[in-house]
Parts: structure tokens; C-alpha cells; sequence
């Protein structure tokens, strides 16, 4: 059996105004790296799953070559809290058409009984109904940080209900007021366009785009900087 291949990178959002949809491109030839045209891939976008084809819609690059996309579901987008001109982190793994060999390569979880191409994929067995449950189906190794962060969100917003939405913990007060999300290499926060700018000196040393803050796992968690993004997002947006 041929070992799949994988792609990871950093691609910016492309919004169509006119149907609405949206893609990022896969800055490969297709052809060459595939055989064929169009091809149907497991992808992740910022750690969001997705099964999905790369194919040309009659995209052209700037030079005149041919441009190969995969869409990106308006849940994901918004979700990840993307929109146009956003970078995401893609990664992109060949599906497998083996024919009978295919049964053979699909994983079951042991906890809810559905089955994957991908042994061991990430997923909800049960989707998270409260902000406890979310953290308890993360990796251990990522739930202390999870909780520090909750902790810091919590003891700002005591007037906010946390609830889930758009699959992420969320603090609410008549609308949504700040989200936050487990990636693979960091912890998403996600106040809004509006609390990216007014913070935007303060957040010069981090990985931020539109209404997007990612807080790496491997830092520390600037305290204080989060309560008052928390703050203003609470005095902002509340109900």
C-alpha cells in the first residue's frame, strides 16, 4: 500500500460575494501531484475537519496557470471566525481509494462506534453540551491550559453565561460576547474584528488576523491582556 501523501501551509481566505462561497488554494499542480484533475482529501483548516475535493473552478494564478482550491464551508468559517483575507492553517492527506483494501484502513472508536479513514481522527463522541465536557474531550495534555484560560474569562465576565456555540465555549450576555478554541499548536481566542484593532499595539508579539488571537501553547497565557480584551468585548457587545 502506497503511503499517503500530505500537504500543510498557510493560505489566506477567498471570499466569492457573489455566490457567497469561499476557498483557499492548494498551491500545488494537481495534475502532477494527484494524476488527475480533481481529487477528494481529508482536510483541517486551523484543526476544523472537513472531507472535500481540490478541483478548478476556472481560477487562474497571475501568471495564467491553472489555480486548484478546496471550498470552506460557511460553518467553519464561521467558527474559525474567518472572512476574507484571513490566513488559515491548511493541512491536506490524500484520501484512500483502495477498493477492497479501503474497510481494511477505516479506524472505529472504541467510545462511540463511527468510523474514520484516518486511524485515530479527532472528533466529538458525543457533542459537547457545556464548556466542561469540551475541555474534557481535549488532549490532557492541553486541558490545564484550557481551564487557566477559562478561569481568567470567568473571574472577568461573572454577569456572562458560558454556553457552546458554533461548537466552542463561548461567554454570552444577550449575544455571543468572546469565544475560545482548542488548534493544534495553540489556543484560538476570538473577540472580534472591532477588539483586534483597539488592542492591536498591545498584541504586536502574537499571530493575530481579523477577530482571531492565537495564543500559543507553549507561552504563557498574558493574563492580564486577556481581561481587559475580555472586558471591553463584555462593555461592547453585551445585550
Amino acid at each position: 500500500m502506497n503511503e499517503l501523501r500530505q500537504y500543510e501551509y498557510d493560505a489566506i481566505l477567498h471570499e466569492d460575494p457573489d455566490s457567497g462561497g469561499a476557498y483557499v488554494t492548494f498551491p500545488w499542480d494537481l495534475k502532477k501531484e494527484f494524476g488527475k484533475g480533481r481529487a477528494k482529501v481529508h482536510a483541517e483548516f486551523d484543526g476544523i475537519a472537513y472531507d472535500g475535493s481540490i478541483v478548478n473552478m476556472g481560477v487562474r494564478n497571475p501568471d495564467g496557470s491553472i489555480c486548484y482550491i478546496i471550498g470552506v464551508l460557511k460553518r467553519i468559517r464561521s467558527a474559525l471566525n474567518k472572512t476574507d483575507g484571513d490566513m488559515i492553517h491548511v493541512v491536506i492527506r490524500e484520501q484512500y481509494s483502495g477498493g477492497a483494501e479501503e474497510s481494511e484502513m477505516k479506524w472505529k472508536c472504541p467510545k462511540c462506534g463511527r468510523e474514520f479513514s484516518r486511524q485515530h481522527q479527532d472528533h466529538y463522541c458525543i457533542k459537547p453540551q457545556n464548556i466542561d465536557e469540551y475541555i474534557a474531550a481535549q488532549d490532557e495534555l492541553i486541558q490545564p491550559r484550557l481551564k487557566e484560560l477559562r478561569d481568567i474569562l470567568r473571574a472577568e465576565l461573572p454577569e456572562a453565561e458560558e454556553r457552546i456555540s458554533w461548537s466552542m465555549p463561548t461567554f454570552w450576555k444577550g449575544r455571543n460576547i468572546i469565544h475560545f478554541a482548542a488548534a493544534k499548536k495553540h489556543i484560538g481566542l476570538y473577540p472580534g474584528d472591532g477588539a483586534a484593532v483597539v488592542f492591536k499595539d498591545e498584541l504586536a508579539g502574537f499571530d493575530v488576523s481579523k477577530g482571531t488571537i492565537r495564543l500559543p501553547y507553549n507561552q504563557a497565557l498574558p493574563a492580564d491582556l486577556i481581561r481587559r480584551i475580555a472586558r471591553w468585548c463584555y462593555e461592547e457587545y453585551r445585550k
